[in-house]
């Protein structure tokens, strides 16, 4: 194992994470920073809100991106042989990813709530687990309106299905691991726990506001659009 790589590549996850892709977008299609129309935040939400569906959802999927390309350097083996992935788990990567993206280097790291690049993580290491916290996600903000439940209950359902995977998930070796993750993959669900622990603290703000009846509901799934 080189041990320089492995701190390489923990860096450069970090410096994916911290790539503002809202205010890259919105400065290139529009001119403007996201910061300073919405709540402010450099997150997806703010930019749907700010740029609309069309490049809100490229931001989103740009985000998504993040998270996923760390995973998927490592699934095409880029770096066998170099990286002892017995003792650093391919989640401590994409949780520096998570972390870029919450407190980005390039933002004075004031950044977003980390769902999308989460997201990206899962799809890219477990996709079917990815795909059902999406569905729970989905869910949540169709039922309640609000972003921030969305998030939280697709971060809420992927944490029971990692611990389902854990303890009932395919055997190790088996050709469905490359959807679900090994089973007896300890790591995942602690790991992942603490991305989605990231997650639930990000959104505390949100609650509080929903609580005292402030926060906005989200138009997102109706069916006018209002940005600038």
């Amino acid at each position: 194992m080189n041990i320089f790589i492995t701190i390489s590549y923990m860096f450069i996850a970090y410096l994916i994470g911290s790539l503002p892709m809202s205010i890259i977008v919105g400065k290139i299609a529009k001119g403007i920073d996201v910061r300073d129309y919405g709540s402010g935040n450099p997150g997806t939400t703010n930019a749907i809100r700010v740029l609309g569906r069309k490049l809100g959802m490229l931001v989103f999927f740009l985000d998504v991106l993040k998270g996923g390309i760390v995973i998927f350097f490592i699934r095409i083996g880029l770096f066998d042989g170099v990286i002892d992935f017995t003792i650093f788990h391919p989640f401590v990567f994409a949780l520096f990813a998570v972390i870029g993206h919450i407190f980005p280097v390039f933002l004075k790291f004031k950044g977003g709530k980390a769902v999308a690049t989460g997201v990206g993580v899962f799809l890219f290491y477990a996709p079917v687990i990815g795909i059902i916290g999406l569905l729970g996600y989905i869910l949540g903000l169709k039922v309640t309106r609000y972003v921030s439940v969305g998030s939280c209950t697709g971060a809420f359902v992927v944490f029971l299905s990692t611990i389902l995977v854990y303890f009932f998930g395919p055997a190790q070796d088996t050709t469905m691991e490359v959807f679900f993750s090994r089973r007896h993959d300890l790591w995942m669900p602690i790991l992942g726990s603490l991305a989605i622990a990231l997650i639930f603290y990000r959104h505390r703000g949100n609650f509080v506001r929903i609580k005292n009846g402030t926060e906005p509901k989200s138009n997102f799934m109706q069916p006018k659009d209002k940005h600038i």
